[in-house]
């Protein structure tokens, strides 16, 4: 991106855009791409220059970084992926070592933490790696709406960042066959899924784990608002804060993963259905605290703006639910625009494809 500075508001660092020359063509008084300098800055002034074009980076690209690396997102799910072995062989977590992921993740998104969310989310690789990676998923997803909820307290956070790691333990106990099943389960195969917060409850006890947000994550995620979850089947406000707002982030990603019998849901689709669940399966105080985070169109959902210009949403500014920020190309160039600034560029469709449940 090109814009016209004057000379007095150059900084050091900034590109000049544009060769500039004096009374001949042999007077080079700058050239295209030199950066400025102190000596640059006295020429210019000397020479009585008071606007220059400079290359910029867009503004919002300082903003705009993942929360978590790709690095260390695979070694997230590694680690937890030998837990797991661990736990499935002993009968009992790490909880140490759980900890330490525990306050790895913590660590990166309370750093990141900042106006914009640009969420980092582990890439299923095999399907046998669904397990542990959807506990890392759901951890993160968990993590970045706590940041939000108890506004940065460290102490709050990490408890339901350690829940997020935990809660899906108890499908260990599951059979493998029904567990990595390709086809739709029977009623008696899916009674048997619905164990798995009752196990995984029970192990966390077993491996010394007391506190009872942590356990309540476990137990409590897939109970629902209006009483017709599980293990429990509590409804409303007697669902553990825990479980209320772990239950959105799990089915967010359970959602926009593929299995060996779906293939993943588009990000807006999985929001929507969030939405439209509200009261009914979910606590409508999460989903709110969900949509200003990620916003109704999260990250990766593709756009039709108002301008005819295809867009995909790079980031979410915190609570401009409806107005993300978006990518375009135009004249051959990457541009980002946050749509809750600029109000000229409206949302005119979102580009779909077709899921399997």
């Amino acid at each position: 991106m090109i814009k016209w500075k004057r000379t007095d508001d150059l900084t050091s660092g900034d590109i000049l855009a544009e060769t500039i020359v004096g009374g001949s063509q042999n007077d080079v008084i700058v050239k295209n791409g030199e950066i400025i300098t102190e000596d640059i800055l006295k020429r210019l002034h000397m020479r009585g220059i008071d606007w220059v074009s400079v290359f910029v980076k867009n503004e919002l690209d300082a903003d705009l970084h993942k929360m978590i690396t790709e690095e260390k997102l695979n070694e997230f799910s590694s680690d937890l992926s030998e837990i797991c072995v661990s736990t499935f062989r002993e009968g009992r977590i790490d909880v140490e070592k759980s900890e330490e992921i525990s306050n790895e993740i913590t660590t990166e998104i309370i750093e990141s933490y900042g106006e914009y969310v640009v969420p980092s989310l582990v890439k299923l690789k095999q399907f046998d790696d669904y397990t542990f990676t959807h506990q890392v998923n759901v951890s993160i997803i968990g993590t970045i709406l706590a940041t939000d909820y108890f506004n940065q307290d460290r102490e709050k956070i990490e408890k339901i960042t350690l829940g997020g790691l935990l809660h899906d333990m108890g499908k260990l106990w599951i059979p493998p066959e029904i567990l990595k099943s390709r086809e739709k389960l029977k009623n008696v195969e899916f009674d048997i899924i619905k164990k798995h917060p009752g196990y995984g409850h029970g192990i966390a006890l077993l491996s010394g784990i007391e506190d009872i947000s942590i356990l309540n994550t476990i137990r409590c995620h897939h109970e629902r608002w209006d009483g017709k979850g599980y293990l429990d089947n509590l409804s409303g406000k007697n669902i553990p804060f825990e479980g209320r707002l772990l239950m959105v982030a799990d089915v967010y990603d359970a959602l926009t993963t593929v299995r060996p019998y779906k293939t993943a849901w588009e990000p807006y689709d999985a929001t929507s259905f969030i939405v439209k669940q509200s009261k009914k399966m979910f606590d409508p105080d999460m989903v709110h605290l969900f949509l200003t985070a990620f916003g109704l169109y999260p990250v990766n959902t593709k756009l039709i703006l108002s301008t005819g210009e295809n867009a995909v949403v790079v980031g979410n500014k915190r609570g401009a639910i409806s107005r993300p920020v978006v990518s375009i190309v135009r004249d051959g160039e990457e541009i980002k625009i946050d749509l809750s600034k600029d109000r000229r560029i409206n949302i005119k469709e979102v580009v779909k494809f077709r899921h399997t449940e």
